[in-house]
């Protein structure tokens, strides 16, 4: 399992410098942000739905691609023997999928921008709720489908919907809706 995370994290480490001639071409800016919305846990673990919040903050590669770190908590997480907190962070790549033709053509509307996530996430519980109560962590793989909704050139509406699944414990997915704004600045 540790060498899953191992080589996903040197397939990043390879993929990205692909884009470095690009990236001299093109004007790069970061940004930060915080949503709101559910934690969602699948099946394997005896935790129940929660309020979910995050910040995370990110740089732009070009106009496609970004890299992003978050912290995530979910403070009141119900589970079998009372509750637990559920705190975390992951770190992904963003694809947007605007800019190209066939999209904008698609969706008729420059400000709304659609995007693909994948990563990786680490969360750990104050208690053992995890894997059928006998771990605190999950960690692994993270992907997910989202959106912007540009309200000026650098604050937007985001909208995300990932799923991440811990191999280090057998306990499943965990799902996550989130809602809230991002602020863009630099070039």
């Amino acid at each position: 399992m540790k060498k899953l995370c191992l080589l996903s994290a040197l397939a990043a480490a390879t993929v990205l410098p692909a884009f470095a001639e690009e990236v001299e071409d093109n004007p790069s800016y970061g940004y930060v942000g915080a949503a709101g919305g559910m934690f969602l846990p699948g099946n394997g673990n005896s935790l129940k739905r929660a309020a979910l919040v995050t910040v995370r903050g990110g740089w732009y590669l070009n106009d496609y691609f970004a890299i992003e770190t978050e912290a995530l908590c979910a403070p009141h997480v119900s589970s079998g023997e009372g509750g637990t907190t559920v705190c975390g962070g992951s770190a992904q790549a963003l694809w947007h999928l605007s800019g190209w033709e066939a999209f904008d053509k698609l969706f008729g509307c420059e400000r709304f921008a659609p995007f693909l996530t994948g990563g990786l996430q680490a969360l750990c519980a104050t208690r053992h709720v995890f894997a059928d109560d006998s771990h605190r962590t999950g960690i692994g793989p993270t992907a997910g489908i989202g959106a912007f909704y540009h309200l000026t050139d650098n604050v937007s509406l985001r909208f995300d919907a990932r799923a991440a699944l811990a191999v280090d414990s057998p306990c499943g997915m965990t799902y996550s809706l989130l809602a809230g704004l991002q602020y863009s600045f630099g070039d």
